[in-house]
């Protein structure tokens, strides 16, 4: 039913419901408006909107999870290297650092990727269906990447560490 802009919503439901009754003799109808329909849709969209941030925590945990694994077998397959550059006269915070910038850079490529593969899937979606509406958000794609890098330095901490951490000798000894 179309009604006059400014004309109280609740007045044009009640002159509806009595036109529908006086028709129908029963209340055999349901009368909605367009305000409860955008309260619905918003109710479906934030259970969407939970939805994706739960798979999205999820796919977090597991690339953390990867980059740890990563880390952890790169610190093992390396510990006569290690041991080398600390025989050599490098510090523990020059090994630290060096493996931190690994997770890092594992995790900005893997950001980069990310970002690439959910624009290229926006791109299409836009090309696809033309009514929606497709935007990017630079400070949204910035946050993603921190965040990557972020993930990154925290599942890179015990790697890095164990590897500061080893005896010089003894790492040379490894192999």
């Amino acid at each position: 039913v179309l009604y006059e802009e400014n004309a109280p919503v609740d007045e044009v439901v009640a002159g509806i419901r009595r036109i529908m009754t006086a028709r129908h003799g029963d209340e055999d109808y349901t009368i909605t408006t367009q305000q409860q329909m955008l309260d619905s849709l918003g109710s479906v969209l934030d259970v969407l909107t939970f939805a994706v941030a739960a798979l999205g925590s999820i796919s977090l945990l597991v690339g953390a999870v990867g980059i740890f694994t990563i880390m952890t077998i790169a610190v093992r397959e390396r510990t006569s290297e290690i041991g080398l550059l600390r025989a050599l006269g490098a510090e523990r915070d020059q090994v630290l650092a060096f493996f931190l910038s690994e997770a890092v850079v594992l995790s900005l490529l893997g950001g980069l990727a990310g970002l690439a593969f959910g624009a290229g899937i926006a791109w299409l979606l836009g090309e696809t269906v033309r009514q929606l509406p497709v935007s990017f958000s630079p400070l949204f794609m910035g946050l993603a990447l921190g965040l990557s890098v972020v993930i990154g330095l925290v599942a890179g901490i015990l790697p890095a560490v164990r590897a500061a951490g080893l005896d010089p000798v003894e790492a040379l000894r490894a192999e």
